[in-house]
């Protein structure tokens, strides 16, 4: 990739910008791509956002990469501007915190939680990848939630504009339905049921007059929430008000030197102080303390909480909170129990539960690439935590599918997956880690995966065509690298009860182990081998020792994609490469002992032999 390209999609990106005005660029990962940010960097423009698109890469590229770019990115970006490593599901991004340059690093396992970060940051990467890109278009429920009850509250210049409308002015119908004590959805639900706005012009408006400091700020307070709430984190009156943009860092730092100078008896709290300097009014920090209340939950505070919003003829009720003391069944039940229809959704990580209620009654569910029935199993039966919002709102598309549909009674279900979980537990009880326990695959010498009238080896029953292919799946799948529960993840469409019970079955029949043996002690003893030599012999002749005997080892395949070598002579393994390869960690340990010998014979060529033999019973006695 040549440098001046750069300012090729420099250019397209400004021609892109046009309709969004965002300050962005987007690079694609490649091997000069720090050369084009220090291009970038010679031109002393600051960007809002620097995208680069490793959607084809991924992120197999060294650290110093990630370092260098972030050091390069701290004269680049604007203040909360953010330098993101960009995959096809996941982000990775650097933000520059301060005006001295501080960066802070920000891992985000799925495009829901970059949104819930920053719903400006997701636009920036729409607008600029376009249909290459497949974030969410719209919010997770969570964020929705947060929106929807807030409460918009005019500013002195919101209420002057109320008191002296102008005739015609577009902001009036929304500037006039504010009262500082409705909240967002009521306002919505009021405004598009006369027809005269629709829901995307009123958000518009609402951002408008947030924009034009007509009422203090809602939608920069929404990824601060958000996170606050999903990590259990609890927050200051100062944090939330400099989060949700209501008062910058140099206004709270003089509110500060203020509030010390004062005498003790004198000293008014941050948020007094505040509105007695104009900074925000009264009902704006009640506002303040009650989304501090709510959202700033630590795991001893009320998992749950039940609230209503909007005027008594339009209530719209919302559940929202952690699971916990709350488990699964409990909170489906409580939800027919109480006749709810709405969409609920609860997120852990990654992944996404998301079940549809009429009137009490699950209709429709998924999990994942689980739908219908088993994804309701697999929620009730495997979930722990998460965070779980219920709101009354239209379903998703893709939630409303046939396929989605749940054709059993709720308690029926529950039942389902409460022996689900009793047999699963049985057999995680059987393994030395349980469900994060690591397997091989042993040979099927005799043939019973190809038996089409298989047994079940306790109960002695002829095995189903699915229970047939369950065990296969996982049999292929177990490569002595990556713990069950992974394995269950990345199989996608195989539920925790189905996968453990194939593994029992495995068990009983002799085609699963536990690995006797792990990574860890051959790759440290030849790490320690390969130091030692290279204080020996250097730095560049250890590294081109390294690569020499990988290739004679393993030439250019899969299998040798295994295995890092940085140009420093540092040796690693990658396990998402081992996975992608369809290796095994018998496979891995013996090619590893080949590098090793290979690497021991090429060091032969510039070390006494002696020498060679002391350090290598020096490193294989430590």
């Amino acid at each position: 990739m040549a440098v001046d390209s750069s300012d090729a999609r420099l250019n397209q990106g400004k021609k892109e910008q046009g309709k969004a005005a965002q300050n962005i660029i987007v690079l694609k990962y490649g091997p000069e791509i720090l050369n084009e940010i220090a291009a970038l960097a010679k031109t002393k423009r600051l960007y809002d956002a620097i995208i680069i698109d490793a959607t084809l890469s991924g992120y197999l590229f060294p650290a110093e990469t990630l370092i260098e770019a972030a050091r390069l990115g701290g004269s680049l970006l604007e203040l909360s501007g953010a330098l993101i490593f960009l995959k096809t599901d996941k982000a990775t991004a650097i933000i520059r915190e301060s005006l001295s340059g501080m960066m802070t690093f920000h891992v985000f396992d799925n495009h829901a939680e970059l949104f819930d970060y920053s719903p400006s940051l997701t636009k920036f990467i729409q607008t600029a990848l376009g249909d290459a890109t497949t974030f969410v278009e719209e919010s997770t429920d969570l964020s929705h939630q947060v929106l929807m009850s807030s409460v918009p509250v005019l500013t002195n210049q919101g209420l002057n504009w109320k008191l002296n409308m102008e005739a015609h002015h577009k902001r009036n119908l929304l500037l006039a339905a504010i009262d500082n004590y409705t909240p967002v959805v009521t306002l919505c639900n009021r405004l598009t049921a006369t027809g005269r706005i629709s829901q995307e012009e009123f958000f518009t408006r609402l951002k408008d007059l947030e924009a034009e400091k007509a009422i203090f700020p809602i939608f920069n307070k929404i990824p601060f929430l958000v996170n606050c709430f999903k990590t259990q984190t609890a927050f200051s009156l100062k944090e939330y008000l400099v989060a949700s943009s209501m008062l910058s860092r140099l206004q709270l730092d003089d509110l500060i030197m203020e509030q010390n100078s004062m005498p003790m008896k004198q000293r008014l709290s941050l948020g007094a102080l505040a509105v007695k300097k104009g900074m925000i009014n009264s009902r704006q920090l009640e506002i303040a303390i009650q989304d501090q209340a709510f959202y700033g939950q630590s795991e001893e505070s009320e998992k749950e909480k039940l609230g209503s919003v909007g005027q008594e003829e339009e209530k719209v009720q919302s559940l929202v909170g952690h699971l916990g003391s709350t488990d699964p069944s409990n909170l489906l039940q409580n939800l027919a129990t109480n006749r709810e229809s709405g969409v609920l959704s609860v997120e852990f990580r990654d992944m996404q539960f998301r079940a549809l209620f009429e009137t009490g009654k699950i209709t429709h569910a998924k999990l994942g690439k689980l739908f219908g029935n088993p994804a309701v199993i697999e929620f009730a039966s495997v979930w722990k935590q998460g965070i779980f919002v219920f709101i009354q709102r239209t379903p998703p598309a893709d939630l409303a599918q046939d396929n989605c549909k749940v054709t059993k009674a709720l308690d029926k279900l529950l039942l389902d997956a409460a022996l689900a979980a009793d047999n699963t537990e049985v057999t995680w009880k059987k393994l030395p880690k349980g469900a994060d326990s690591v397997l091989e695959k042993l040979p099927d010498k005799d043939k019973h995966l190809e038996n089409e009238k298989l047994i079940d080896p306790k109960e002695k029953f002829e095995l189903s065509a699915h229970e047939k292919n369950m065990m296969r799946k996982l049999w292929n799948a177990l490569d002595g690298l990556h713990s069950l529960s992974l394995v269950i993840r990345n199989l996608q469409n195989v539920t925790t009860a189905d996968a453990a019970a194939a593994i029992d079955r495995l068990m009983s029949y002799g085609l699963v182990s536990v690995p006797q043996v792990d990574l860890n002690g051959p790759m440290g003893k030849f790490q320690q081998l390969v130091k030692r030599i290279t204080e020996t012999i250097g730095v560049e002749r250890s590294e081109a020792f390294l690569r020499l005997s990988l290739r004679d080892t393993l030439g250019y395949s899969g299998r040798a994609r295994v295995f890092i070598l940085s140009r420093q002579g540092d040796v690693g393994v990658d396990m998402a490469a081992a996975r992608t390869a369809g290796t095994s960690l018998s496979v891995v340990l013996q090619d590893l002992e080949d590098w090793q010998v290979k690497y021991i014979e090429y060091a032969t060529q510039e070390l006494d032999r002696k020498v060679l033999l002391g350090i290598i019973k020096e490193v294989h006695n430590a």
